[in-house]
């Protein structure tokens, strides 16, 4: 829902007569988002990683791949002292990650503080409005316009995502956009938390039942 109207607004100009409006502006992505990159610590200093899920989250493109909109945990963690030696670049709740690596286009949106390693840029912005139109922007752009080779997966780089383009509408647009997406996107949220809760009880209880550790009564308590 929340794409069809993004495109009967923004792709098709639907509600402006079908023409994009002149107080729409267009420039580089980093003219309107400080847009950070992760980093990876040396993978043979084994002392950087750990198995303790709260330490802190490390997003890869795989975790992207099975999280749905909002992405809140990680398979992987890394040490606090890794993202102080290595200045890993916090990425803030509520921020809009993108894949560019090897697997182009992947876009989830941050439930929690997390970092990320360096196939993943992180859009950042004080701009309490934009953010479900720029979910939106991503998940419709033609990653395959920035490549420049005959593989797109090599041709981009942190460089080409900091200046591909970008269109912000008025504030005043943005705004408004906001107001009816911003209810769909939490109710989205909301749902994925409930079910992420649901797995892990699954996940829990499941071994125990099989093994007759816990009997069904025991369990329904």
């Amino acid at each position: 829902m929340a794409q069809a109207i993004f495109k009967s607004w923004f792709v098709d100009f639907e509600p402006f007569g079908g023409i994009q409006p002149s107080d729409f502006n267009t420039g580089k992505a980093e003219e309107y988002f400080e847009i950070g990159i992760g980093k990876t610590p040396p993978r043979k200093e084994t002392e950087w990683f750990t198995n303790d899920s709260n330490s802190v989250k490390w997003v890869s493109i795989s975790d992207m791949g099975s999280c749905g909109m909002f992405i809140s945990d990680s398979s992987e963690y890394l040490t606090e002292k890794a993202v102080e030696r290595f200045n890993i670049k916090t990425i803030p709740k509520k921020t809009v990650l993108l894949s560019f690596k090897l697997t182009i286009g992947r876009i989830a949106i941050t439930d929690t503080e997390m970092v990320s390693n360096e196939a993943i840029a992180h859009f950042k912005t004080t701009d309490t409005n934009i953010l479900e139109y720029l979910y939106c922007y991503l998940k419709q752009f033609e990653f395959e316009t920035l490549g420049n080779t005959s593989s797109i997966a090599t041709a981009v780089n942190s460089k080409t995502i900091k200046s591909m383009p970008f269109t912000k509408p008025s504030d005043i647009v943005l705004r408004n956009f906001h107001e009816i997406i911003a209810p769909i996107f939490e109710e989205i949220r909301s749902n994925i938390t409930e079910i992420f809760k649901l797995q892990s009880i699954r996940d829990t209880l499941l071994p125990k039942l099989l093994s007759g550790e816990l009997s069904i009564d025991q369990a329904a308590k």
